[in-house]
């Protein structure tokens, strides 16, 4: 069960959570075996802090690792 208040850390795309996971809770829509679609909103699968998640135009200056 996720936590009632969660640490919100969105806002600069990042790879992995400040706790050290880099697995997250996202929405995400298929085509063809492929994601075609997802929110950048996400949610740590392990502490449950809020999180961005980084897209292709996110460059490494720009994220987080």
């Amino acid at each position: 069960m996720p936590p009632q208040n969660p640490l919100n850390l969105r806002g600069i795309p990042t790879h992995s959570c400040i706790c050290g996971c880099e697995m997250f809770l996202m929405i995400a829509s298929f085509e063809d075996c492929e994601v075609s679609f997802y929110f950048t909103d996400a949610q740590c699968l392990d502490c449950g802090a809020l999180v961005t998640l980084p897209t292709p135009v996110d460059n490494e200056e720009n994220t987080l690792l």
